[in-house]
């Protein structure tokens, strides 16, 4: 397994508790004559790190380290493909590795680390962050990328079954309690309904900031660049016609094919930075505002002088079909076109844009 995949995945396992009211999760523990930290995981004898050489670590903190990392590795390697609705949520930090960031990783080992550690009765070690709804929900925290189902914390839940065993952590004693714990957080994390569907602007990669193949050294949301590929493949469709397909698209875009016949291509630029805006922000982006001309006034020639005529029926179609085989052209998921054809289907998008 690469670095990277053992980077992003430990950062996922971070995400799914990232940060509780400690206090509460405490609460959730069953009563010891000893806490949980000293009597199960070997609580604050001092032992040596073997990550760090040189440094010691309590040897309770050192066993929930081992556990979280074999829970990484199990989702990370993702065997026959048993992890694979875990995956859509988090493109951002996957994206800040891919950039050679790696701050990140630690940070979130260490703090995830620290809050199972304080929340089974280490008395050394502190953890201050999030409420779990908050942590859990995109809007509140643009680290997470994706509201979580039932199904997939238990997912989860079974990833950290499987760690703790490869630990040789399987005794009910152990097991029992800690699976306690992440079903007391259930509620607070899990805020997405069964027959919900994440987003589609999740399922394409989502806020996760990579680099711009198009524009050296600037970057661009993963969803976002997914999006502008399908818009430009588009637009080149249409314009290079094959077969004459197309044929009754080509007088509405009679003033952009002449801009790019004489070498300008910002016009063309422009259409795919309002259309690729457009999607982004109707499919679920968060970050990202589409400030154009709304669909009527931007497909009517009186107001917009880059229109030159009004679209019927006939001819939407024609271009929802172009859509489809930009879509195709770049690989997405036949699910995920669907989707796309229901939004720009919709009784008030069609009926804005049709006009004639």
């Amino acid at each position: 397994m690469g670095q990277t995949t053992r980077i992003f995945m430990a950062g996922f396992t971070f995400l799914w508790l990232a940060a509780c009211n400690v206090d509460q999760v405490a609460d959730t523990m069953p009563e010891t004559n000893a806490s949980f930290y000293a009597a199960q995981l070997g609580g604050d004898a001092r032992v040596n790190d073997p990550d760090n050489p040189g440094q010691q670590i309590e040897q309770g903190y050192l066993n929930l380290r081992t556990v979280v990392t074999n829970t990484v590795m199990e989702i990370a390697t993702n065997d026959g493909g048993v992890y694979d609705d875990l995956q859509p949520y988090f493109s951002v930090l996957l994206a800040e590795v891919g950039r050679g960031e790696t701050s990140g990783f630690s940070t979130l080992v260490t703090d995830f680390t620290d809050l199972l550690a304080q929340a089974t009765g280490a008395s050394n070690i502190m953890y201050d962050g999030l409420s779990m709804g908050d942590a859990h929900d995109p809007n509140r925290n643009p680290r997470m990328n994706g509201l979580i189902n039932d199904s997939d914390y238990d997912l989860f839940i079974q990833a950290v079954v499987a760690g703790a065993a490869q630990a040789g952590i399987t005794s009910p004693d152990v097991i029992g309690p800690v699976g306690q714990l992440l079903e007391s957080l259930r509620d607070p994390i899990v805020q997405r309904g069964a027959e919900e569907q994440l987003d589609l602007y999740t399922r394409l990669g989502g806020s996760g900031m990579i680099e711009d193949p198009d524009r050296q050294g600037e970057y661009v949301e993963a969803g976002y660049l997914a999006l502008r590929k399908v818009v430009t493949s588009t637009v080149l469709v249409i314009a290079t016609n094959k077969g004459g397909k197309y044929n009754d698209l080509q007088p509405y875009f009679s003033v952009l094919l002449a801009e790019v016949g004489d070498g300008d291509l910002s016009g063309f630029q422009g259409l795919v930075t309002d259309f690729s805006d457009f999607l982004a922000a109707n499919i679920g982006s968060r970050q990202i505002a589409y400030e154009g001309l709304n669909m009527a006034d931007a497909h009517n020639p009186e107001v917009n002088a880059r229109m030159t005529g009004r679209i019927t029926a006939t001819d939407y179609d024609l271009f929802v079909e172009a859509v489809v085989e930009g879509a195709l052209e770049n690989g997405v998921p036949m699910e995920v076109i669907q989707e796309f054809g229901a939004i720009l289907n919709s009784g008030g998008l069609r009926g804005a844009i049709i006009q004639a």
